[in-house]
């Protein structure tokens, strides 16, 4: 559930997931800086905690506030605790039932929030304790919180919030977990100089990260968060887990023995190949993504010559790709030792993308060589995405399609009028021309193949006349218009498939050289393009 909270004095935008079961345990969650859409850990990885889970977003006016205030007035951090106090009173859960979350400005406020107000478990990850000195070097967020002028008794009481409320309670009757790494930027004046504060706290957790996968401050929580959620866990299920003093991570690293691997795994024939974005632009793909020969030379780094080859029914195409830049490697490739990669990625020549001009239709199977001369290798592996996506564009008289997922990637490009199947339900409900700005819409579906969903298929407008024009056409979900269409017998579900071109405002055609034109209706769905004749314009 997602709402906004109107009964404190400034609204504030959450999230809501109720419990499984008979879990009576609630976790609050504050997000960090740059967090997805505001919200932390909202994705998959809080899946399979039992627990009622509370999102709260930190967007006031457009900018950050820690949850605190915005000019020293602090109507912002009673809003949201009003929030968390309702939620409570609605699940009839006391302070010892509640577990706070957050990862640096978030654990910056799961430890203010937890001290202030009394709730029993606090799990912080690489927290800012100087509020006032942090957010002042962010110009736009410590202008909102601390004034205008960001004067300095303004910063002062900022840095002191955390801090005095630990000297004034030491953490007594809390449940702390606080992760941190010696490899974080912030931790020599965030974390190290604060960490007596918490001697009081009969328990009170350190988990300090020691790792090769750990280099930065964003590193720390996704290397920790199975730790996290075990915790999570144990604490939603009323345990008190006392971890103490922990140093996690293989932080001992023999030279010797890595640099014996990693030649060894240079002469392989080991490539790695892995897509992380992709589009289709006209004729042209933009793939960008991570392509390296592992292990490295003991005779030091040499240079790499990539590029992207399509292979299918017989032919072959080879495109050249540029060198990019790439982070992360040594934790997203982590192979027994850690490398960094750091020109390990690929992306196109120009910035227009790969150019297809001239290529065939037809169905291709997408793979990269990695070459180095010096070392006298030359390697090619199949091109894999990182996540699933099917991509379909119109392009003239072709339908040019890019479907990936884990183990392969194709590149497929077929006439855009395909298959008139006597299992089709065509209706063209509405159609008009102005001004060279033609308009349609209308059902279409095939029966047997649901569509149920917004992105059930692709349906395109297709002109053909000395020449051939596509383009893209949105779908609506409008039941009443579809089911009329539906032939008794069948239960499918088509509620999605009524097409029509964006915002019911047309298509212009400017460009489309006078002449008669047919008009046809395409609809891609998996393997399978169908086509519907809408009759005929002239363009004068």
């Amino acid at each position: 559930m997602t709402g906004t909270d109107t009964t404190g004095a400034v609204p504030v935008e959450y999230r809501f997931r109720a419990a499984e079961g008979d879990v009576r345990h609630l976790i609050v969650v504050f997000s960090g800086f740059a967090a997805p859409n505001g919200y932390h850990f909202a994705g998959k990885s809080l899946n399979d905690l039992r627990a009622n889970v509370l999102w709260i977003r930190d967007d006031f006016d457009g900018h950050y506030s820690y949850y605190m205030c915005r000019s020293m007035n602090f109507d912002i951090e009673a809003s949201v605790h009003a929030l968390i106090e309702n939620t409570m009173r609605r699940l009839g859960l006391t302070h010892e039932q509640v577990s706070l979350l957050g990862v640096s400005k978030g654990g910056s406020a799961a430890l203010y929030f937890g001290l202030k107000y009394g709730f029993r478990n606090i799990v912080t990850v690489v927290p800012q304790f100087l509020v006032g000195s942090y957010v002042r070097d962010r110009a736009e967020t410590g202008r909102y919180m601390l004034g205008p002028d960001m004067p300095q008794y303004h910063v002062d009481l900022l840095d002191g919030a955390i801090p005095e409320l630990l000297k004034s309670y030491g953490g007594q009757g809390r449940n702390i977990y606080l992760f941190t790494s010696e490899a974080d930027e912030q931790y020599l004046t965030e974390i190290n100089p604060h960490l007596q504060l918490f001697w009081a706290c009969e328990n009170f957790n350190l988990i300090r990260t020691r790792s090769e996968l750990v280099r930065q401050h964003g590193e720390v929580s996704g290397y920790n968060l199975p730790l996290v959620l075990g915790l999570l866990s144990a604490l939603s299920d009323g345990a008190q887990p006392r971890l103490g003093f922990v140093e996690n991570g293989d932080g001992q690293v023999d030279p010797v023995q890595r640099q014996h691997y990693l030649a060894e795994l240079r002469g392989t024939e080991a490539l790695t190949a892995v897509l992380n974005k992709q589009d289709i632009r006209g004729n042209n793909l933009i793939l960008s993504g991570h392509a390296f020969i592992p292990g490295e030379s003991p005779h030091g780094e040499f240079q790499s010559i990539k590029t992207l080859v399509a292979e299918g029914g017989g032919r072959h195409w080879e495109f050249p790709l540029a060198t990019a830049p790439a982070k992360h490697t040594y934790s997203l490739y982590f192979d027994r030792f850690a490398r960094d990669y750091a020109d390990g990625g690929f992306e196109p020549q120009e910035k227009t993308g790969i150019s297809m001009a001239g290529m065939s239709g037809g169905v291709y199977e997408l793979s990269v060589r990695v070459s180095s001369p010096a070392e006298g290798i030359d390697r090619r592996t199949k091109l894999v995405a990182r996540r699933p996506f099917d991509l379909r564009r119109p392009f003239g008289g072709l339908e040019i399609s890019l479907i990936g997922d884990e183990k392969r990637v194709r590149l497929i490009r077929r006439p855009i009028i395909g298959h008139f199947s006597q299992e089709t339900a065509f209706s063209l409900e509405k159609n008009w021309l102005k001004d060279r700005t033609l308009h349609v819409e209308g059902v279409f579906f095939v029966h047997g193949i649901e569509a149920d969903a917004h992105g059930h298929a692709s349906y395109y407008l297709v002109l053909r006349g000395q020449s051939t024009y596509s383009f893209r056409l949105g779908m609506s979900r409008k039941p009443q218009a579809v089911r009329p269409h539906v032939r008794r017998g069948d239960f499918g579900t088509y509620d999605f498939a009524y097409f029509a071109t964006s915002g019911y405002k047309g298509v212009a055609l400017p460009n489309a050289a006078p002449g008669d034109y047919e008009v046809y209706i395409s609809m891609s769905t998996g393997g399978s393009l169908f086509s519907a004749s809408a009759g005929g314009i002239t363009l004068s």
